[in-house]
């Protein structure tokens, strides 16, 4: 069994679809989520945002975290690991913030790739 570590990085956007998808795990294996850290970058909002994983390649969603309150300047971090199976997918979604103006929100993923 191979194994590789890999990182993932995305503008968390605020729309609910594949294009907030962090990560997707390999079709021959799985992988371990060792952190994930989601940035608000913005110097004036706070940003809320949901952090959803899959079981069933991309049907079902689970939440991880739901509208978590993330200060300005500052980074939610889950730091255990999160495991994954084959083609189970981790997404990343920002709220809109209350002035109507889009999130500033960045998410990493450092990640533990097994085949």
């Amino acid at each position: 069994m191979a194994s590789a570590f890999k990182n993932a990085g995305i503008t968390v956007p605020t729309t609910d679809n594949s294009s907030a998808n962090l990560y997707t795990s390999g079709t021959s294996g799985g992988g371990v989520i060792h952190a994930l850290y989601v940035t608000n970058k913005s110097s004036t909002n706070t940003a809320n945002v949901d952090v959803k994983v899959t079981t069933d390649g991309g049907s079902t969603f689970k939440y991880l975290a739901k509208s978590v309150s993330i200060a300005q300047g500052d980074t939610l971090m889950m730091d255990k690991p999160i495991n994954l199976e084959t083609s189970d997918i981790i997404r990343v979604v920002a709220e809109v913030s209350l002035d109507s103006s889009a999130p500033d929100v960045e998410a990493f993923a450092s990640i533990l790739e097994v085949s």
